[in-house]
């Protein structure tokens, strides 16, 4: 009987180590999950305004929307291309990281959102999409104090550039483009009016 006993206490606490491991092990799975998705949210957070992401993640879409009243900016590095035969590639990509870094800073402190890079373009808008009746002041805003920081950084840089700033209030169309890699876009003449303001804008001026 006290053989038995022992070996079921034995037994017992075999038991009770294999629950209390596999437990550990399911809490240590829990977090390393919990962290990947923190990071797959926040990553989410990086390309999409939160509003979009949050659409995708708990309906796995979002619908196309018409935003009648948005500023839109775009802001081109002048000379960019000429200057890019003359500076090494992985100072170039520095000089336009920090620069458009900078942009995203100031694009944050106002509320408005970047929508997209290309090359050395930077577009971004306000009013969508959070509807917001101070957008014309908030990226007329986002792009003096741009210019201000790109005469600043000039004073203390060896690379120095000037940019040209178009702006144009109007109506546009919004959505997620793509399934596999997500594009939140916009579209509409407006798009097209801001971009001719843009290059028809004098260095270090706002049109």
């Amino acid at each position: 009987l006290r053989n038995s006993m022992l070996a079921v206490s034995v037994l017992f606490l075999l038991l009770a180590g294999l629950v209390f491991y596999g437990f550990q092990l399911k809490k240590k799975d829990n977090k390393i999950i919990s962290s990947a998705m923190e990071k797959s949210d926040q990553l989410l957070l990086n390309i999409l305004p939160a509003g979009i992401a949050n659409d995708l993640k708990e309906k796995g879409k979002t619908e196309p929307q018409l935003f009648e009243n948005v500023t839109i900016c775009f802001v081109d590095i002048v000379n960019f291309t000429h200057k890019s035969t003359t500076i090494s590639p992985v100072v170039l990509i520095e000089e336009l990281n920090q620069i458009f870094t900078a942009f995203d800073n100031i694009i944050e402190k106002y509320s408005c959102e970047r929508i997209k890079t290309i090359g050395d373009s930077y577009m971004a808008v306000s009013g969508l999409p959070v509807p917001d009746p101070r957008h014309a002041y908030q990226i007329v805003s986002c792009c003096v104090d741009m210019i201000h920081f790109i005469r600043k950084r000039n004073t203390k840089s060896p690379h120095t550039w000037e940019i040209r700033v178009g702006v144009h209030t109007g109506e546009v169309i919004a959505g997620v483009v793509g399934v596999k890699k997500y594009i939140y876009d916009v579209f509409g003449d407006s798009i097209n009016t801001a971009s001719r303001m843009e290059s028809n804008s004098e260095p270090m001026k706002i049109n």
